[in-house]
């Protein structure tokens, strides 16, 4: 006797099957052990066909590749083994994805396709069209890095962030903006004097700085779509440590108008909101946390420069570093479970990473001077400054410590670093 099954009971599961076979399964970059991911980025086809823009799409395809090398967990095969053609025998070749690319040009317009392929299965996993201006090619390359990485990892890199620095201009110190690997870098202010502690404020559309253009320290607000520059803390004294609230309305300061140098939050005209700390010590250098219910912030109220964190909903304030005698600008990662900090070790300042709640630190540099330590926008890199070269240079390293290099070093000696949000907007 045949049995009979009921369809209506399979429905349910041939449901849930449909949706864990069609699920997306991500590369899990935080794995202990794991090896680089293989991928080729062959040179784009143009067309037309003429010199130049062969040459825009050699250059697209090395700007992708170099995109996906900075984030240090791609491979990138090169382009002399195999030709940069995007026919190859990838048989002869082990790589799990292949980008394929496409670039139309007329006049200074160009249109540009591309396609991540993965090889396991030869699948289209991501498809994406540009059109833009000649001159926004390296635009288009970052985006495309990010859809590639968040195809294969479920999450964003830092392709679409830029960082801000200070350094020399003229016989002066402006800051200066640049593309997250340091391509690109510009001058931004024109303050003719000493500027410091450049942020960018959560959504990148403006930076507070520190400038001491009248003599004395006052914070300024640049907003650099229109390049207006607005004063808004000129209190008595003190004015610096700008430090954007994650809602981008708020800014925690150290003012010393009342005699102490404490830390106030502040709207973005400058007006007084509230004030966190009362002496004793000098109190600076306040950073949030992700969620905004929490400030780190370092005082010498027990003698020498300390982490403290500050609670925002019970006003209590609580000690985490007892490791050395001189620990100084304190940056709370995206990701909240982290603060990275420079601390004095040998006559040296060496980048660490602590616990929010405190506990043993991690040290992650040991050669030259670092300093200014600031988390990229995914909390998976931290850059800095350093002196390991000769003259201050800005370098990046991974989160742990790992794989650390030069970012920017063509100018003069370049301070405290700042690591903007990713610009997701889809604007140039």
């Amino acid at each position: 006797m045949k049995k009979k099954f009921n369809v209506l009971l399979l429905i349910p599961f041939l449901v849930a099957w449909a949706h864990i076979a069609h699920a997306r399964i991500y590369v899990d970059i935080t794995s202990p052990g794991m090896t680089k991911i293989p991928i080729a980025v062959p040179y784009l086809n143009v067309t037309p066909q003429t010199i130049e823009y062969e040459q825009l799409g050699r250059k697209i395809s090395e700007i992708l590749s170099n995109d996906l090398t900075f984030h240090d967990f791609f491979s990138v095969l090169d382009p002399a083994q195999y030709g940069g053609r995007a026919d190859a025998d990838w048989s002869k070749f082990r790589i799990d994805y292949l980008v394929k690319g496409a670039v139309t040009a007329s006049g200074n317009a160009i249109v540009v396709d591309f396609q991540l392929i993965d090889m396991s299965n030869n699948s289209e996993m991501v498809s994406r069209h540009y059109t833009g201006r000649i001159i926004d090619y390296r635009w288009i390359a970052h985006r495309f890095c990010d859809e590639i990485i968040m195809a294969i990892t479920g999450e964003h890199g830092v392709s679409l962030s830029k960082i801000t620095f200070v350094g020399p201009n003229g016989r002066f110190r402006d800051v200066y903006t640049a593309d997250f690997d340091g391509a690109d870098a510009k001058v931004v202010t024109n303050e003719r004097s000493l500027v410091v502690s450049p942020r960018y404020s959560p959504d990148g559309k403006y930076i507070a700085y520190t400038s001491y253009r009248y003599g004395k320290p006052q914070i300024f607000i640049k907003d650099l779509a229109t390049g207006v520059t607005k004063r808004i803390a000129a209190y008595r004294g003190l004015n610096i440590s700008p430090a954007w609230a994650p809602d981008g309305r708020r800014l925690a300061v150290t003012l010393s108008k009342d005699g102490n140098p404490d830390i106030y939050i502040i709207d973005i005209s400058g007006k007084v909101l509230e004030r966190l700390t009362n002496g004793p010590g000098i109190n600076v250098s306040p950073s949030w946390s992700p969620d905004g219910a929490r400030l780190a912030f370092v005082s010498d109220r027990e003698g020498k420069p300390q982490i403290y964190i500050y609670d925002m909903i019970t006003k209590t304030i609580k000690r985490i570093t007892y490791n050395g005698n001189y620990n100084t600008d304190p940056q709370w990662s995206p990701r909240g479970d982290k603060i990275v900090y420079a601390s004095r070790i040998g006559g040296q300042f060496q980048i660490m990473t602590i616990a929010p709640d405190g506990g043993e630190p991690t040290q992650l540099t040991t050669v030259g001077d670092n300093e200014n330590p600031s988390w990229s926008p995914n909390g998976r890199m931290i850059i800095f400054s350093s002196n390991r070269l000769g003259g201050k240079a800005i370098f990046v390293m991974q989160a742990n410590g790992a794989d650390q290099r030069v970012v920017v070093r063509r100018f003069g000696n370049l301070t405290m670093p700042n690591w903007g949000p990713n610009d997701l907007s889809g604007s140039k």
